[in-house]
């Protein structure tokens, strides 16, 4: 299953993967890394795309004149149909990756598929997944609501009522199940 990274806007989670794993697994473990930005996608084929493209950039080496102009090249859709992108996106070899998923919290991807996408990279095709994320902006709770009894309603001196614990919203509730079945650990 994935591993999620989660912590605060400006906390140094990109930081932390651009400049120490991602060479360090590179120089020790010799493991290639994509790194992807869900952040303003809209669906999970824009992940495949963006998968495809990063593992074609990394193979042209992009410091060299021909990496530049492939990025180019690359970046520009040339109006290539859905199907031909996956076409495109099943030609390159996963195995052995470790594809990083940043921005999840700023998707506009439903995070019921988004899961479902990751548990299909994890399982299908055996590839390990990490997912970096403000947690805290996914998770939504229902309207303070506050409680009062009868005995203190009676009570003028009393003007504080109690306040109910943060209840998850039922889509909330969805992805927490989810993500237990999806992502074995969550490191804070």
């Amino acid at each position: 299953s994935a591993i999620m990274l989660t912590g605060e806007w400006g906390t140094g989670k990109s930081h932390y993967i651009k400049y120490e794993l991602i060479p360090f697994l590179k120089v020790h473990g010799n493991h290639d890394c994509i790194l992807v930005s869900l952040y303003g996608l809209s669906c999970v084929n824009d992940i495949s795309k963006s998968i495809y493209l990063e593992a074609r950039i990394n193979v042209l080496k992009p410091k060299t004149e021909i990496g530049n102009a492939g990025t180019l090249i690359l970046g520009i859709e040339l109006g290539v149909s859905d199907s031909a992108w996956q076409q495109l996106y099943q030609s390159i070899n996963l195995s052995g990756k470790l594809i990083i998923l940043e921005d999840i919290e700023r998707t506009q991807i439903n995070l019921m598929e988004l899961m479902g996408y990751v548990n299909n990279l994890v399982e299908q095709d055996g590839v390990k997944v990490l997912l970096v994320a403000n947690e805290e902006e996914i998770l939504s709770y229902e309207p303070e609501m506050t409680e009062t009894s009868n005995e203190e309603s009676l009570d003028i001196f009393d003007e504080k009522p109690k306040k109910k614990d943060k209840v998850y919203t039922l889509e909330t509730l969805e992805y927490l199940k989810t993500k237990e079945k999806t992502i074995s650990d969550t490191i804070v």
